[in-house]
């Protein structure tokens, strides 16, 4: 039995982002991590697509309805992929010119967009713009070559993206990220000039795994427990946002966390409830703030959030919502430790000019006032005498 050489490639590739998916895990808390499950479910869902797609015309007699759905997804999706890696490599670029790098971010929205909605018309109204099948066989549409070449050119952009603004990307990040348009555009170059070689996921599922082993799996600025940013991480957040600010970004806020009773926690119920305390808590502050928001954990029970958010009200709101949350957590465990977390925040004022280190002790001060008015109300509740 011979099995063709499409479907080799297709396996192995598949295979290797399923198990990629599945050991990136760790970083799945933090908005690269998100960014980085979101490329390989789409490259994933795109592979899945080709392979539906070659059944289907191997066997059109019965299956060439896998053939329309695979393409239609393909030529549907194709340039979200494109969007997804862009997105992918700006979460490894620091906040300067990110102006500049706006326009394009929107031409790659815009390209998607507009294809999803040509593409869905020629299919609805059966105007044969790109691809359509006539007794089984496949043919290529009136727009495919343009299509194919505006493809080509955002994959090139791609790298030029990353070119231009590769100073915006930290020293020992830099090479692993510009594998990733520089694989693609090697893999579509070869799929366009070879017969019969469609390596263009194989090129990109290569680049994931080339950014697994060098990002993702050791980047040294995440918390190995949460999956959240480490102190480091933290650190470089907090100094890129005070730069930005300063250079006329405007106003942002960071939030000093510590968990109230923990080492009750740990005492009664074990450490592997301490441990899974910490992550749940991590948890829930990347439900509340959202991915956009730098959070990670500062020490052993502290938490740090650097967020956009510049007034008082709104972060009243969300440490209002943590606490909410801590409550659920800590009922649905039945725990009669008063878990909760002390809070401590402040905006940044570009007019101050104060530096990370300086604006990083006042928030400090104020989360330790208010971890103390916590304990006095705790003793006062237990009948104790102050302190």
């Amino acid at each position: 039995m011979i099995i063709e050489g499409w479907v080799v490639l297709n396996f192995f590739c598949g295979l290797l982002l399923v198990l990629l998916l599945l050991f990136q895990s760790s970083t799945s808390s933090i908005k690269t991590g998100k960014k980085y499950s979101a490329l390989l479910f789409m490259t994933l869902g795109l592979l899945c697509a080709e392979t539906l797609g070659r059944i289907g015309e191997t066997h059109p007699d019965n299956l060439l309805f896998l053939a329309r759905f695979g393409y239609f997804l393909i030529f549907l999706l194709d340039p979200v992929n494109i969007l997804f890696a862009l997105t992918y490599i700006d979460c490894w670029m620091d906040n300067v010119n990110r102006k500049g790098r706006r326009p394009f971010a929107v031409a790659f929205q815009v390209f998607a967009l507009v294809n999803m909605i040509l593409v869905t018309f020629s299919q609805v109204f059966g105007l044969k713009l790109f691809y359509y099948f006539e007794n089984g066989v496949y043919h290529r549409g009136s727009l495919f070559m343009l299509r194919g070449i505006c493809m080509m050119v955002f994959i090139i952009l791609l790298a030029v993206y990353v070119l231009i603004y590769r100073s915006n990307i930290l020293n020992e990040y830099r090479n692993a990220i510009i594998t990733l348009p520089v694989l693609s555009l090697l893999g579509a170059i070869l799929q366009v000039f070879v017969a019969n070689m469609d390596i263009t996921y194989a090129a990109i599922s290569i680049s994931c795994l080339l950014l697994f082993f060098y990002l993702q799996s050791r980047d040294v600025n995440v918390d190995y427990l949460t999956g959240v940013l480490n102190r480091r991480g933290l650190d470089i957040k907090l100094e890129e946002n005070i730069k930005q600010s300063l250079a006329g970004g405007g106003r942002f806020s960071a939030i000093m966390m510590d968990v109230d009773h923990f080492k009750e926690i740990n005492d009664h119920h074990g450490h592997m409830a301490g441990d899974r305390t910490v992550r749940d808590i991590a948890a829930i502050l990347v439900e509340v703030f959202g991915q956009n928001a730098s959070i990670g954990r500062f020490g052993g029970d502290e938490f740090c959030i650097v967020s956009d958010i510049s007034d008082n009200a709104s972060i009243e709101e969300k440490i209002d919502l943590v606490h909410k949350r801590i409550k659920e957590f800590r009922e649905k465990n039945g725990w009669k430790e008063m878990l909760d977390v002390s809070c401590g925040y402040r905006i940044y004022d570009p007019e101050d000019a104060i530096s990370a280190e300086a604006f990083q002790e006042l928030i400090d001060v104020l989360m330790y006032r208010e971890k103390q008015e916590h304990h006095l109300n705790d003793r006062r509740k237990n009948g104790e005498s102050r302190a």
